[in-house]
């Protein structure tokens, strides 16, 4: 990438966005280093590109990728590091019926790369931080339940009155 903040969105977008297994192989091999290293909530991969390929195509098969939205996109040029807050839209086959949003952060180390005689940037370490797992927004109605701020909060608030009040209770029928 010569301008990251302009050309990440196209990179990401052609890794997760209705991606055909042959685009994510070559978008990862001109935009990747030969090292790269992948850390994510379920896989830390420092082997290089090959095992980072296998991670995304096997990613697409199993999740169904049908979407990506972008948030925010932030470029620190003395850090060297691009940091994206998106969300992904998967459809994992088992649950067809219900499109699933990943929210989450991702941050990419870059390292600079002389390519045909350029100076580009290419992707030497890409973290992914996730704001909620994925593996609960994937169970049928309490990935919902999971996912929804509103009921998080309704819940959330219903608990701690109940605890105030059984508290309240225990102090109440309690001898001093």
């Amino acid at each position: 990438m010569e301008d990251p903040v302009r050309e990440v969105e196209g990179v990401l977008r052609a890794l997760v966005d209705k991606p055909t297994l042959r685009r994510q192989k070559e978008t990862l091999e001109k935009y990747c280093t030969e090292d790269v290293e992948f850390y994510h909530l379920y896989i830390n991969l420092n082997t290089g590109l090959k095992a980072l390929i296998a991670v995304y195509q096997g990613a697409e098969l199993f999740l169904n990728y049908s979407g990506v939205d972008f948030h925010k996109i932030v470029y620190d040029a003395h850090a060297n590091a691009l940091a994206i807050r998106m969300t992904v839209y998967i459809r994992p086959w088992l649950l067809l019926w219900r499109t699933t949003p990943l929210r989450f952060h991702v941050l990419l180390e870059l390292e600079d790369a002389i390519v045909n005689g350029r100076k580009v940037k290419k992707i030497k370490v890409q973290r992914d931080y996730f704001i909620r797992s994925p593996i609960l927004q994937l169970i049928p109605f309490l990935g919902e339940i999971y996912d929804s701020d509103t009921l998080r909060f309704f819940l959330g608030n219903t608990l701690a009155l109940m605890n105030k009040f059984i508290l309240w209770l225990v102090n109440l029928l309690s001898p001093s």
